[in-house]
């Protein structure tokens, strides 16, 4: 008799640890595609797009993959940064980018009419251009009436949108005086994107009347209010397409950054984006147009080696996408690129000896973009799966249906540990309406958190020896493809080691 009732009771057992997943929910889409988007810095750009007569391959085919993974949606790209508030533009300058010229011999970042054929390299690519408000001299002044009409030419109906300036909260007392206040930014935005229509309206009438995301300062905590900007009139001729401000977790040098502590913590994702929970309502309440991120990253000043490059920043890319998408108010992010950094998904050339790469953090996008995939049908939702902030879980929902479960156990385990790697089974109540359902697991896998090679999604591979092309890699770390089944009772469970992350997909 107790033999007979020994599956039943465990049953019971597996179900009372189940967390509840609701097969349907009433939250609504996230609403804007391309949810992973990217940010590369201006004067990095002709290195990570080529021309249109050479473009880039490797970048085109990493950006593919990500457009594939996210539903068809390619990234939204913009293009800006601290250097593009430096760049000077000169018609005479030979190459696309360089470190000094004639038009202004105090400019350190110069650009000249090469530059911008690096635009359009990106296939079914869209397009934002930042344009330069930290020089209010002559030579910016001529840089804005120069360079409308080619960026305009050069990006055609691949325009997103415009953007005026980076960051401006921090010229204090680099560009602009102490007593420069948000009204004067404010004036300043509006004089000069005024310019900026007439500029492009001129050369390229077919794009309609220009727009901008604004105001992109550091954060929702910057010394200038964003909300103030908007009640000063920032908006006020209705040219502001996305409301954005940029986010970094901490500084790549500042003390007590670890990658357990800082990076592989959910708390500290979630006490990141709190400040832009509250920005977006607050914004929110002036207008229905969305809040972006519009560039992030993990540590500021480029990230740092040995955790920005290393696959624990890979689970950490995943968990705050995943978690700003299931905020609701968080419509869409930028993730920065720099030729170099440590934070970047892929190093586009060779530096120095060091060849093109792709790096951890890319494939931290390309999970993320696959559970998110069709974000303007696609509603996410936090799973409460455990009190460690080491752990954390989402649903996905699509037409009000569950369609995935993504799961991320980011309890440290490095590479060079002698000892059994730990594993965590973790189960869900997905309901008697889809008891005996099958799901597709693919993991996010390494053979550690601290590696900076070796990674892989769904068992697939994305380097530079395959020009980014991907290709699937048997490994000791590789699960193989992996179909579970929910049980009699609803209980859908999967394993997942530490420092790994899986996402299922509801099969048809």
């Amino acid at each position: 008799m107790l033999a007979s009732l020994l599956p039943l009771l465990l049953s019971q057992l597996v179900s009372a640890d189940a967390v509840v997943v609701s097969s349907t929910s009433d939250t609504p889409p996230i609403g804007l595609a391309a949810y992973v988007s990217l940010s590369i810095e201006s004067v990095g750009f002709p290195l990570f797009a080529g021309t249109r007569a050479s473009p880039n391959v490797f970048s085109v085919n990493l950006l593919k993959n990500l457009g594939r993974l996210q539903g068809g949606d390619m990234p939204v790209v913009r293009i800006g940064g601290n250097s593009g508030d430096r760049a000077i533009y000169d018609p005479d300058l030979e190459t696309a980018t360089a470190t000094s010229c004639k038009a202004d011999p105090k400019a350190i970042v110069c650009i000249g009419k090469s530059y911008f054929e690096s635009y359009r390299t990106f296939p079914d690519t869209y397009y934002s251009h930042q344009f330069n408000l930290a020089a209010n001299n002559a030579s910016g002044y001529a840089t804005l009436a120069q360079t409308a009409p080619l960026a305009c030419k050069a990006i055609g109906s691949q325009l997103s949108m415009w953007e005026y300036g980076n960051e401006a909260d921090l010229f204090l007392g680099k560009w602009r005086p102490s007593n420069w206040n948000v009204s004067s930014y404010v004036a300043e935005w509006l004089n000069g994107t005024a310019h900026l229509r007439e500029y492009i309206q001129a050369a390229c009438p077919e794009l309609g009347t220009p727009k901008f995301m604004a105001p992109s300062f550091s954060s929702p905590g910057s010394a200038y209010n964003h909300v103030t900007a908007f009640q000063d009139g920032l908006d006020s001729k209705d040219a502001v397409k996305q409301k954005s401000l940029h986010n970094y977790i901490t500084g790549a040098t500042s003390p007590g950054v670890t990658l357990q502590g800082t990076l592989m913590n959910h708390q500290v994702t979630v006490n990141s984006l709190k400040s832009h929970v509250r920005a977006a309502n607050a914004l929110g309440a002036i207008d229905d147009k969305p809040y972006v991120v519009g560039e992030c990253n993990s540590l500021y000043g480029g990230g740092a080696a040995g955790l920005s490059d290393t696959f624990g920043a890979a689970l950490w890319v995943m968990d705050f996408t995943l978690y700003a998408a299931s905020t609701g108010v968080i419509k869409r992010l930028h993730y920065h690129q720099s030729n170099g950094a440590p934070y970047s998904a892929w190093a586009p050339v060779t530096s120095g000896t060091t060849p093109p790469r792709t790096l951890p953090p890319y494939y931290g996008k390309l999970a993320a973009a696959r559970f998110l995939r069709g974000t303007d049908k696609t509603a996410v939702r936090e799973i409460s799966i455990s009190s460690s902030p080491f752990e954390s879980a989402y649903a996905a929902y699509e037409r009000s249906r569950l369609a995935r479960i993504a799961v991320l156990n980011m309890n440290a385990f490095n590479s060079t540990e002698t000892v059994p790697r730990p594993s965590k089974t973790y189960s869900f109540d997905v309901g008697t309406d889809l008891a005996g359902s099958s799901w597709l697991v693919e993991r996010l896998a390494a053979p550690g958190s601290d590696v900076k090679t070796g990674v892989t999604f769904a068992g697939m591979s994305y380097e530079y020896s395959t020009l980014g092309q991907g290709v699937k890699v048997p490994s000791s770390c590789r699960d193989g493809d992996e179909i579970v089944k929910a049980a009699a009772d609803g209980v859908l469970s999967v394993r997942v080691r530490d420092s790994q992350a899986v996402v299922l997909t509801l099969l048809k």
